[in-house]
């Protein structure tokens, strides 16, 4: 029987493929994207990643205990790798504290998805921003050509790193054997939720590279 996260990945490829052809994923590959548009990016990022671990955390406490210490564990590791990731780019520079629209959007989807929906449905909302960064950063370090001298090779080798890809496959096989016990019904919502996480991906990358204001 095909796992529920191939049946899904296969169904959302669109998505992936849009993200990996994004002037942001070209550019970075390239070494050439902006260096305001990428520090824009890192201070969203600070920002989604302060709620997203807190939203692991929630995830983990709905889950049996050996997956809730994967959760709790992850998001503690967020804490340590992306601080040493804000440490190198951010340094020297400060970023604006307002979260943009699409990360306020982001945020607020997930931390309803922990505390309002299934644990079945969390855990299919928090996955895409596991298994769609190890796909770009594999999908960049197979195909980058100047990985010794490009100014982002830092954040490329942290998210395409083998310690990035054991966390990716612990949280999907978590959700897979969720998925296994779960009614035809619930199997939709996560299918739902884990679309339309995957688009938020997308738009992320996108507002990053657009510096995406509030209009008003």
């Amino acid at each position: 029987m095909s796992s529920w996260y191939k049946s899904i990945s296969t169904q959302t490829d669109y998505i992936l493929e849009k993200i990996k052809g994004h002037p942001f994923i070209e550019e970075l590959m390239a070494g050439t994207l902006s260096k305001d548009v990428f520090l824009f990016y890192i201070g969203q990022d600070a920002l989604y990643l302060a709620t997203y671990k807190r939203v692991l955390a929630e995830v983990g406490i709905k889950c049996a205990d050996d997956d809730c210490q994967f959760f709790l564990d992850a998001a503690t590791g967020i804490i340590h790798v992306e601080d040493a990731l804000h440490q190198i780019f951010l340094k020297d520079h400060s970023t604006s504290n307002e979260v943009s629209p699409t990360c306020e959007l982001y945020i607020s989807y997930l931390s309803r998805m922990a505390h309002t929906h299934s644990t079945e449905e969390a855990l299919a909302a928090v996955l895409p921003c596991f298994t769609i960064y190890k796909q770009v950063g594999d999908y960049i370090l197979a195909n980058q050509t100047n990985n010794d001298n490009n100014p982002y090779q830092d954040w490329i080798n942290t998210y395409g790193g083998e310690e990035f890809a054991k966390s990716v496959a612990k949280a999907t096989e978590i959700t897979n054997r969720y998925a296994e016990s779960a009614s035809p019904e619930t199997l939709e919502k996560m299918n739902q939720a884990f679309e339309k996480a995957s688009k938020l991906e997308w738009m992320f990358w996108d507002s990053a590279y657009n510096q995406e204001q509030w209009k008003i």
